[in-house]
């Protein structure tokens, strides 16, 4: 009975050992694609192998969770970076020291469920792709714009960091999901039929017309750019016709008003233009198009109205424009990282 007894602690022991070892291969495995989409060079093939890779096995999926979730102390160290005496920012050493592989691992090791969650449903600095993103049908990467060929009649410009899925509804509609980021709409004449994209709570029905359908979080604008459009939330319905903007959330509907939009679309031209735009929100714009993120120290910086129009392809002149208009303080750090004050 002893010997027996033995056995079997020796096989518990080995199958533990080999859970731990598989445990740790997982998490080796999840940091390396959170260090490749982090690295600005990820591309639309990169985002689909992952999507495979969790696909997988459901531990893929966990393992990635708690290394997200490690990956969320990049937000408050970037906020508790502060000038250092003199004109210089502290050191860029002292950044990576703090988020270095093992702080890393022993974050993901001690990541909390609630935690876990959190981090991959609202991925932090959009350093990756979110759970629901990667269930889309395609996603762009930092900087990528694509076009889409829904059916007939019916094309989607799909701007940068964006996802979209799409299918078919009964009587032949066209169903277009917008899961992130901004996508323009053509539903042209020849369409079979109505084009209906669903976005957060609300839905854009549209035929013969073109629209710009933009996602941050929960929040959705509508613009309609060619045409007539119907938005559709909760119980409510809204005819919005050519120039005028729609914005909606999960409980509420507000607008319409009027915008220009060419100023909307202008990306598609290879441009972000602003006018009377506060800073802060320039900054987030042009954080979209760039790997890594500019973040401004400053807030009272931030409140400044610009009038500026830069190149997609040049966007390191925003950074130069922002120490020329404002007399600011630059620290470029690695991974993309800015900071201004």
């Amino acid at each position: 009975m002893t010997r027996l007894r033995g056995l079997g602690e020796m096989l518990s022991g080995s199958r533990k050992d080999a859970v731990e070892r598989r445990a740790a291969k997982l998490r080796r495995e999840a940091i390396a694609w959170l260090s490749l989409l982090s690295s600005g060079t990820a591309t639309t093939a990169d985002a689909e192998a992952l999507k495979r890779w969790c696909n997988e096995d459901p531990a893929h999926t966990r393992a990635y969770a708690e290394a997200a979730r490690a990956w969320d102390m990049l937000t408050p160290v970037a906020n508790r970076a502060q000038l250092a005496e003199g004109d210089e920012f502290r050191r860029p050493q002292l950044v990576q020291q703090r988020i270095g592989r093992r702080a890393l691992l022993g974050g993901a090791i001690a990541a909390s469920a609630a935690g876990v969650a959190y981090a991959v449903v609202n991925p932090p600095l959009n350093l990756w792709p979110s759970l629901a993103e990667l269930r889309a049908d395609v996603r762009t990467g930092t900087g990528e714009q694509r076009r889409i060929e829904i059916s007939d009649g019916v094309a989607v410009d799909l701007n940068t960091r964006s996802s979209l899925a799409w299918g078919s509804l009964s009587g032949g509609r066209n169903r277009i999901e917008l899961i992130a980021g901004e996508a323009v709409v053509a539903a042209g004449p020849a369409s079979v039929d109505t084009c209906v994209v669903t976005a957060g709570m609300g839905r854009v029905v549209a035929h013969d017309a073109r629209v710009d359908i933009r996602r941050d979080g929960a929040r959705i604008g509508v613009v309609c750019l060619d045409g007539n459009v119907r938005v559709e939330h909760q119980a409510q319905a809204v005819m919005l016709p050519t120039g005028q903007r729609i914005v909606y959330d999960d409980l509420n509907i507000s607008g319409p008003g009027t915008v220009d939009p060419q100023i909307v679309t202008a990306w598609q031209q290879g441009r972000l233009v602003f006018q009377k735009e506060l800073l802060s929100r320039v900054v987030d714009e042009v954080n979209r198009y760039r790997p890594g993120r500019i973040i401004l120290m400053d807030r009272d910086l931030g409140r400044h109205l610009i009038d500026a129009s830069f190149s997609l392809d040049r966007l390191d002149n925003v950074i130069t424009y922002i120490r020329q208009a404002f007399d600011a303080r630059i620290a470029i750090l690695p991974g993309g990282l800015v900071l201004v004050g």
